[in-house]
């Protein structure tokens, strides 16, 4: 099954519109990462999340996305080392223009191989729950022809 987001073309690339410090222990110690959270404007849409989450993890510690509600998720936090808060800061940059530079040829293959891996996943665990299910009717039956 294909997603409708498979021929789109996102008309404005993704962008980081501010960054800013936040704490990722609320007991400050010197060996604790720094989190830089990183506002997107636009955001990923529900569809591309995945994929944004893939292209960012591959170069930088991605700790979470955020934002006002699950469907606006319009921050993503990065841990950074305090000594390298600049490098990790470049990188998220550097990460999210590559992303939007492969996004028009890559994401349309992408999309469709992901959407194939979860369908074939859902048969599976489909699969595997019909299996367990057959297990419990089995049980069941011995227990009612027992009685």
């Amino acid at each position: 099954m294909a997603s409708e987001n498979v021929g789109r073309r996102r008309t404005q690339p993704v962008r980081i519109i501010h960054m800013s410090i936040a704490l990722s222990d609320p007991r400050p110690s010197v060996d604790v990462p720094l989190v830089i959270v990183a506002k997107l404007d636009p955001m990923p849409d529900r569809e591309e999340l995945q994929w944004w989450r893939e292209q960012l993890g591959e170069r930088v510690t991605v700790r979470a996305w955020s934002g006002s509600s699950p469907d606006r998720l319009t921050d993503v936090q990065v841990e950074a080392p305090a000594d390298q808060v600049e490098a990790v800061a470049r990188r998220l940059l550097t990460a999210v223009e590559e992303a939007n530079a492969a996004y028009p040829e890559r994401y349309p293959v992408w999309r469709q191989e992901h959407d194939e891996r979860m369908a074939e996943e859902r048969l599976q665990l489909r699969r595997r729950l019909a299996v367990h299910q057959a297990i419990l009717d089995r049980v069941m039956d011995e227990y009612r022809s027992s009685r």
